[in-house]
């Protein structure tokens, strides 16, 4: 049995990871902002966390570290969107999903760290995005984040080196879950863009919607590399 901290786990991707660690026999800290939204559910411990207050994400974890003893694993997964043109975000928009999709998550991987290393064992899994890579239209604050957690995690990688703590970068495209639905959508700009941004989140939301080969490898990625917890010495 591991001990997980899985943030974002109140529902889509981060709720069913932790399902199926717990359907595995782990015990998973489960964090959300609002701990009512966590399913109650044996060896699940939930965890207040909003990513973006530093002093909130440091005492979650440092609370939920006291309570476990010690940590196998971070599954770092929380997240945000914003929809909306590039031109007419606002600093504090970008502000707002740099602090949420890489600062408050790079501060988990750091306090992780500096635990894991002392133990000298871990696995981080940071939940990126193909966005990083292959950017959404109209999503500029939310790809770039993502590629920008991404950068952080390929450079940690290459420091760690020879080290017992392992670190992967998982990057899913489309899965259907309720993300969308919490995605802050700016449609209204009376600009140009208004007739290219419906189609785009039309297609967005077909493609969330829709069931395909694409996904099911996708499922399996995820499934794969929380399957990984099990194979950490100890």
């Amino acid at each position: 049995m591991k001990k997980i901290f899985v943030t974002g786990a109140s529902s889509g991707i981060g709720l069913a990871i932790a399902r199926l660690l717990l359907a595995e026999g782990h015990e998973v800290w489960s964090t959300s902002r609002n701990l009512e939204r966590i399913p109650k559910m044996p060896r699940c411990h939930p965890v207040r966390l909003d990513l973006t207050d530093r002093l909130s994400v440091e005492e979650a974890f440092n609370s939920a570290l006291s309570e476990a003893g010690y940590f196998d694993v971070l599954i770092n997964n929380a997240g945000a969107g914003h929809f909306g043109p590039a031109e007419l975000l606002p600093m504090e928009t970008i502000a707002s999903q740099f602090q949420i999709l890489v600062f408050g998550q790079i501060q988990l991987m750091q306090l992780a760290l500096r635990h894991m290393q002392t133990r000298g064992e871990g696995l981080i899994i940071n939940v990126t995005s193909l966005a990083s890579r292959l950017p959404v239209p109209f999503m500029a604050a939310y790809n770039s984040a993502k590629a920008a957690l991404a950068g952080f995690t390929m450079s940690i990688q290459l420091e760690l080196g020879n080290s017992k703590v392992h670190i992967v970068d998982l990057q899913p495209a489309d899965i259907s879950t309720e993300f969308n639905k919490s995605v802050v959508l700016n449609m209204n700009t009376d600009q140009p863009y208004d007739a290219k941004m419906a189609k785009t989140w039309e297609t967005v939301e077909r493609n969330m919607k829709e069931e395909s080969p694409r996904k099911t490898q996708i499922r399996d990625s995820l499934r794969r590399s929380c399957c990984s917890v099990s194979d950490l010495s100890g």
